[in-house]
């Protein structure tokens, strides 16, 4: 049950712009584990089953049917929205920062000054494709990179969208999955997405449980700068917004939720 609502932490996390699935995954301490366990599937099928199913289904469940909240929320409350996920990011550094090394600090700069360039590259022109074809080849690719952003931590997979422009796109077919009479149109972009994103997964997951395996600590490092720069860049959009005194409020009750929850967490594993 309780990796279940991890996975249901994670698939909202995964669909807000600058915030990263992964990065909620490590700060809830489930990501390592769970490139292991997809990386060894086969190994022990059963165990790594029971392990990944209810933290699968529970962001597979939480994209589908938290689209149109998610869309609602960004839309209405934004800066109380993100707050409560800096809270939950925030609270889980400490025990990210027990496996990295100060001698590797030039790794956790170099991971947070790209992501940071990265972030300035955004923007929320749409992606138009001039064919079917195009489309096929572009949705395959796209997938390819959501994935490879998926699993990377730090990356915001969301933000990558924004800036090649088919986020919009694809958070409105996610939004209206159950529509039937949108069926045809919606699965016409959803099906090469995600061969494009189960390729990706498939790759990924390899090299990231070699560098995990074998280089530990330096990727921990890697994944701190990655870390702390959606920190930044989550506060950063934050301040683009206008804001009541009861938005501050309510933003900083949810931060302390957040951040108290996975404090929780902490002392539960």
């Amino acid at each position: 049950m309780k990796r279940f609502i991890y996975g249901l932490i994670i698939g909202i996390g995964k669909i807000i712009p600058g915030v990263s699935g992964s990065v909620i995954a490590i700060s809830l301490d489930v990501y390592e584990k769970s490139i292991d366990s997809i990386n060894h599937f086969f190994k022990d099928i059963k165990k790594n089953t029971i392990y990944l199913f209810p933290l699968g289904l529970g962001i597979l469940l939480s994209i589908i049917f938290s689209s149109k909240i998610v869309i609602k929320l960004l839309n209405n409350n934004y800066i109380p929205t993100i707050l409560f996920f800096l809270g939950l990011i925030i609270g889980g550094i400490q025990d990210i920062s027990k496996h990295t090394n100060r001698k590797y600090t030039y790794l956790t700069f170099i991971s947070f000054t790209l992501i940071i360039l990265l972030s300035l590259k955004i923007n929320n022109k749409e992606l138009i494709f001039n064919n079917k074809y195009q489309q096929l080849i572009y949705l395959i690719v796209i997938g390819f990179i959501d994935a490879i952003c998926m699993i990377v931590p730090g990356i915001s997979g969301t933000a990558i969208l924004m800036m090649i422009g088919c986020y919009k796109m694809l958070i409105n077919v996610l939004s209206n999955l159950t529509n039937i009479s949108s069926i045809i149109y919606n699965l016409s972009i959803i099906i090469p997405f995600l061969i494009g994103l189960l390729i990706g997964i498939i790759i990924t997951i390899k090299i990231i449980n070699y560098f995990l395996t074998y280089h530990k600590t330096k990727t921990y490092n890697v994944i701190l700068g990655f870390l702390l720069s959606s920190i930044l860049y989550m506060f950063i959009t934050t301040l683009k917004y206008n804001y009541t005194i009861n938005n501050i409020v309510i933003s900083i009750i949810l931060f302390i939720i957040g951040y108290t929850i996975r404090k929780k967490i902490n002392r539960d594993d």
